[in-house]
């Protein structure tokens, strides 16, 4: 949980471009919050008889914007209320004047606990009321059945310093009950202790937050399982060139899956959370066994630890279930890039073969302009040689005769420079 230490800590930021040196004032800023943060949420210090009730809220619009502590203490009743990262707790100690033969009643109701938290209509996470009594009685289970007990689990706590009795069971007024006998507790001792017992119960409720989430999403799973089995044997049976219908489908599975997966990770995150508290203050209890009784804790940890274990399984299948629609949807996009290589791969030989008939057609064509430029060149030589005969100047016919090879000569001799030079150049 973040602490009113956490929360105001201050952080110099530091330029990239230019570093800064943290300034003494600064400095000292943060050492103080920090040193603070050790002696943040001190417990309730009293002796005595007393009735002890805690009341922990969440506010409807989850936000909690301030985290600083208050401690009231009017006589013999004192009140602390207490902000964390998602609820408000309220702690009252009211003292009594001698042990009670029955429990105690309250004069207070959950409206005006969350009054004192500065609340207004907030969502009850938990009630606890411990009533701390002297020295635990020989006859243990009459007491209890007198202060209306049913099936009990008890345990001798803090090195059999104390004892601490509860059924756990919701009244009609949405409280549950504990007994806490001081044996060998000094004020401060049986402060921390029972802050510690306040702390099992609400981060106990706070963790079990995440089960009605995995509950809605068990028979969602359950679809999105077949779904995805569905889908991956349509993979292995639609032609590649009928994806896009199945490639739409997996999509629409992993916007379900990733939707899922976003709207409760932080719910399943702050139960792990809350459960690796409730075992670290359990722990600190420093349990041992009273015979006839049930344990404490492992009441606590026999039906509180599967109710984690389902929403870590379930945040679990989820993350594999995302994981297996991405891999899905690999599968399938390589499967379909594969296709397209293969029909650009195709377009690539035929454009090839293309240009291969059009290198063959314009080998043909580069002859057949070689013998057009040439009969050209010849009609041309003919033509001079004829009209200069009419003209009286007589020419040797071998003349005619020489000019042929001369002019196909050439023509093809400048043919293929022209051809050597452009291909030169590209």
């Amino acid at each position: 949980m973040i602490s009113k230490g956490a929360e105001g800590a201050f952080f110099p930021t530091v330029s990239a471009s230019a570093p800064q040196v943290s300034s003494p004032a600064a400095f000292e800023q943060k050492a103080a919050d920090f040193n603070s943060e050790l002696h943040a949420r001190p417990s309730i210090y009293f002796t005595g008889p007393a009735i002890v009730e805690h009341v922990a809220f969440m506010p409807l619009d989850g936000a909690i914007k301030e985290f600083h502590d208050s401690l009231k203490a009017d006589g013999g009743i004192s009140v602390r209320v207490e902000r964390h990262t998602e609820f408000v707790t309220v702690t009252r100690v009211r003292k009594l004047a001698s042990e009670p033969e029955g429990w105690p009643e309250t004069d207070l109701c959950e409206d005006d606990f969350a009054r004192l938290a500065g609340l207004s209509s907030p969502l009850l996470v938990c009630h606890v009321s411990i009533l701390v009594l002297g020295n635990p009685p020989d006859q243990l289970g009459t007491v209890l059945k007198t202060l209306d007990f049913g099936d009990t689990a008890t345990s001798s706590i803090g090195g059999g310093a104390a004892q601490v009795c509860s059924d756990f069971r919701v009244r009609e007024d949405n409280s549950s009950r504990i007994v806490l006998f001081n044996k060998d507790l000094n004020a401060h001792r049986l402060g921390r202790m029972v802050r510690r017992i306040f702390e099992i119960e609400t981060y106990r409720s706070m963790a079990l937050l995440g089960l009605p989430e995995a509950r809605r999403l068990a028979p969602l799973l359950g679809g999105y399982d077949a779904e995805l089995v569905r889908l991956t044997n349509r993979n292995l049976s639609t032609p590649a060139h009928q994806h896009k219908q199945l490639l739409e489908e997996i999509t629409v599975l992993s916007s379900h899956i990733i939707s899922a997966t976003a709207e409760t990770r932080n719910r399943f995150g702050a139960t792990a959370a809350y459960a690796k508290i409730v075992e670290e203050r359990i722990a600190l209890l420093r349990e041992t066994h009273v015979p006839g009784f049930q344990r404490f804790g492992t009441f606590v940890e026999r039906r509180f630890k599967p109710a984690v274990r389902t929403c870590e399984a379930t945040a679990l299948r989820l993350e594999h279930l995302s994981r297996a629609a991405m891999h899905l949807l690999d599968l399938l996009q390589t499967r379909i890039q594969v296709e397209i290589e293969f029909q650009n791969a195709a377009q690539i030989q035929a454009m090839a073969d293309r240009a291969a008939t059009q290198v063959k057609i314009q080998r043909a064509v580069e002859g057949f302009s070689m013998i057009a430029i040439s009969y050209y060149l010849l009609s041309l030589l003919k033509f001079i040689y004829e009209t200069a005969d009419h003209a009286g100047f007589h020419f040797d016919p071998m003349i005619m005769l020489v000019a042929v090879p001369v002019v196909v000569g050439s023509v093809v001799i400048t043919i293929l420079r022209v051809k050597h030079a452009l291909k030169t150049e590209s």
